[in-house]
């Protein structure tokens, strides 16, 4: 079975990663297709990208298994899966370039057609991306701008940049599974999906331990507990469930204020030092933010219901995976704290929650549907990110069914031109 990469909602799959592709000697003629697969043509030069891809798959698989990244001589001398390195590379090729194949044909049938704005935008990022010395791995190979343009996919500073194909694919997906997609479910219901699977919290981490990391006194551990009950205390107090974010935010500076005006003595000193601990929390952007009162929603974060089911995330926490018997004792933490977020936690009242042995968390939980507006977590990009982590799993699948219908019809002169160890694969070799 053919295995596509998920989508997700910052980078497309089949992601390029690399620096730099440029200027590409000529292709020889004869050879400038590698192969059709189901009336789509496949270039050579994606054939030749893949396969390059393809090698590091195998390098890959190799070096799990010696615990030592190989030389190119040693993968070429390997056997995986019982089948010789240069025939599994090939295989795996074309395994790749059916994909791009099934989405290509999919896009075609259902009408699909990119904007003369992503047209000039994969344009320009692929000039951007030439190497004007041609010198690395793809452009030594003969991989050019118009291969490029289909597979580049990079993620630039609070920006998204597709190839061709990562947008053929966004396009099957929401034609599919938006809205108005036949596969798909209501805005009411991706609501309702949004408001089961997440939370919206805010939380005082408060810390049991001393800046070595060893555990605090017992009487300073009660103390710290004191005031996380006059937190939940202030907190509560308020009726309105905006005060009691304000208010929670007061509490985050005061706590802020205690830890920085804590004085221990140095040991083997006379003196006194002050300890100034700057209290931080994550938001759902994942990005540190200062504690201010002016806004109820500063460092709030959103977290997802404990699954053990992989999801693809983009701005929230991300589901854990293991099971009982082989989680960390963080995950373990993590876990318990999901639990009691979604099964426990009343809303709009704080509480404690001990998270681990050496961290008391004085935690809110708030109205989720407060906050789907056009211009909060109901944007455009919030959709879409929700309706990827609802249907990805199907939307793969329904691209591995297309793809394992397809027969290639390979160019022999391709393959036997741009086998895997007739490209230079010298950049490639471990560094010593």
């Amino acid at each position: 079975m053919m295995k596509f990469n998920k989508l997700t909602a910052t980078a497309m799959s089949f992601a390029l990663a690399v620096t730099a592709v440029g200027c590409t000697p000529a292709i020889g003629k004869g050879t400038e297709m590698a192969m059709t697969a189901n009336g789509t043509d496949i270039s050579s030069g994606l054939f030749i990208f893949y396969t390059i891809r393809a090698y590091q798959d195998a390098a890959d698989i190799i070096e799990s298994k010696n615990g030592t990244a190989p030389t190119v001589k040693e993968v070429k001398n390997s056997h995986i899966d019982d089948i010789e390195a240069s025939d599994w590379i090939q295989d795996k090729a074309t395994e790749y370039c059916m994909n791009i194949a099934a989405i290509e044909n999919e896009f075609n049938r259902i009408g699909g057609q990119l904007t003369t704005e992503e047209l000039a935008e994969i344009d320009e990022l692929a000039d951007n991306r030439l190497d004007p010395d041609g010198t690395d791995i793809y452009s030594k190979n003969g991989v050019g701008k118009e291969s490029i343009k289909k597979i580049i996919s990079t993620t630039g500073s609070g920006s998204n940049y597709y190839g061709e194909y990562e947008y053929m694919q966004k396009y099957i997906f929401e034609h599919y599974y938006g809205f108005e997609g036949e596969k798909g479910c209501t805005e009411d219901e991706l609501k309702d999906y949004f408001d089961e699977n997440f939370a919206r919290v805010k939380y005082i981490s408060i810390d049991l331990t001393d800046e070595a990391g060893e555990p605090l006194s017992d009487d300073d551990k009660k103390a710290l507990r004191r005031k996380a009950e006059e937190y939940v205390k202030e907190i509560n107090g308020e009726k309105d469930p905006m005060d009691k974010m304000y208010k929670m935010n007061d509490c985050m500076e005061d706590y802020d204020e205690y830890i920085s005006t804590s004085t221990t003595a140095v040991e083997g000193e006379e003196e006194t030092t002050t300890t100034t601990t700057t209290t931080t929390t994550t938001t759902d952007t994942d990005e540190t933010q200062t504690t201010t009162t002016t806004d109820p929603y500063e460092n709030e974060r959103l977290i997802q219901r404990y699954t053990t089911t992989t999801a693809d995330e983009s701005e929230t926490d991300s589901a854990t995976t293991t099971t009982a018997e082989e989680e960390s004792d963080y995950e373990k933490a993590d876990r318990e704290f999901k639990e009691f977020v979604f099964n426990k936690l009343e809303m709009n009242k704080a509480e404690i929650h001990q998270y681990d042995d050496n961290t008391l968390y004085v935690v809110i939980r708030s109205d989720l549907r407060e906050r789907m507006t056009e211009d909060d977590y109901w944007s455009e990009d919030y959709i879409y990110s929700l309706q990827l982590l609802r249907y990805n799993d199907d939307f793969t699948d329904y691209l591995e069914s297309l793809a394992d219908n397809i027969v290639p019809e390979k160019n022999a002169s391709s393959f036997r031109r741009y086998a895997p160890f007739k490209l230079d694969l010298s950049s490639l070799e471990p560094q010593t």
